[in-house]
């Protein structure tokens, strides 16, 4: 039963944020095709409510459709499983990530500086 509520509810979050670049793209091809997009109710223009529309078939095809609805229970099965990493060993691994990117970072730019004053000095000696 648990395990059919993350289902529910992550199918329904995705299916709300699969609405919102649905929406906008559909706002972009009526704009290309130079069809009118109307308000409908308030703020709510006809993309919108046609994205929001179609994301919700989705979801309900996924909710209702067996062999996803499994697939999606056996994902949430096997991630109740995982070693989730503790709040000292994730802190400690965004340390090693950001002093990696700094010394690659540091790497780079001095190789960038090296490279710029090498072609620098070829291009300025060629053109004197």
């Amino acid at each position: 039963m648990q395990r059919d509520r993350y289902v529910f509810i992550g199918v329904i979050a995705l299916a709300a944020i699969a609405a919102m670049p649905l929406a906008h793209a559909l706002t972009w091809l009526f704009a290309y095709v130079g069809v009118a997009n109307p308000r409908i109710f308030g703020d709510l223009s006809l993309t919108n409510l046609v994205a929001y529309c179609i994301a919700l078939a989705a979801a309900l095809f996924c909710l209702l459709h067996r062999p996803t609805r499994q697939v999606a229970g056996e994902v949430v099965e096997e991630l109740s499983k995982v070693s989730w990493p503790t709040r000292a060993e994730t802190g400690s691994a965004t340390v090693v990530v950001i002093v990696t990117v700094v010394i690659c970072s540091l790497f780079l730019g001095f190789f960038d500086v090296m490279w710029r004053a090498i072609t620098d000095w070829i291009l300025g000696s060629a053109t004197s």
